[in-house]
């Protein structure tokens, strides 16, 4: 797993706040919220696999603060999947990535510009777009990252590469308009 892309703070689920990692085992200082981190510690070095069978066997358990605390280390490292998934050739690993992590679990717009500024995205590749910021970003990468569930992560797609955006919008039209039902005129007979 790639350390570099690993974060210096924790999201509590329960509240929300970003805390320091001084508190992966102990209890949310928010008063109104107190979710206990323990056991926390153990599961941020585990790797994906590891994590996805835990997160599967924790939702068939209906262990809802063991899945937040498997959630809270898959958030914790989603810098190093997104940057795998990035530079992964092997399909069915960047897919199950993608499907079981990134798709869900991707909502720190933070290490999204940590990956997007890093040299995952390689220049030399034909089809990069760099932003007014400096972000890189290439067409199959922008409409798989469109896809994610969180919509600050999408606006912020939208926003930082308007012309990927463009083209995402036209590849997606069928999805955003209704069918109509076709217009009868007088010549046609409802018979």
């Amino acid at each position: 797993m790639n350390n570099y892309f690993r974060l210096n703070y924790i999201k509590c689920p329960g509240c929300k706040n970003t805390l320091d990692l001084s508190f992966i085992n102990k209890t949310c200082p928010n008063p109104l919220c107190g979710f206990q981190f323990e056991g926390l510690e153990l599961l941020l070095d585990q790797n994906d696999n590891e994590l996805h069978k835990a997160l599967i066997a924790s939702y068939k358990g209906d262990d809802d603060r063991q899945i937040q605390l498997l959630a809270t280390a898959v958030r914790f490292n989603i810098g190093s999947y997104l940057s795998h998934f990035v530079a992964c050739k092997w399909g069915a690993h960047y897919q199950t990535l993608f499907k079981d992590f990134i798709i869900l679990y991707l909502d720190d717009i933070n290490i999204l510009k940590m990956v997007l500024l890093s040299d995952v995205i390689k220049l030399d590749k034909g089809n990069v777009v760099v932003s007014e910021n400096g972000y890189k970003m290439f067409p199959d990468l922008y409409n798989w990252l469109m896809r994610v569930h969180n919509p600050d992560i999408r606006n912020f797609l939208r926003l930082e590469f308007p012309g990927l955006y463009k083209k995402w919008l036209i590849m997606n039209n069928d999805r955003f308009i209704k069918p109509r039902p076709p217009k009868i005129t007088n010549q046609q007979s409802l018979v």
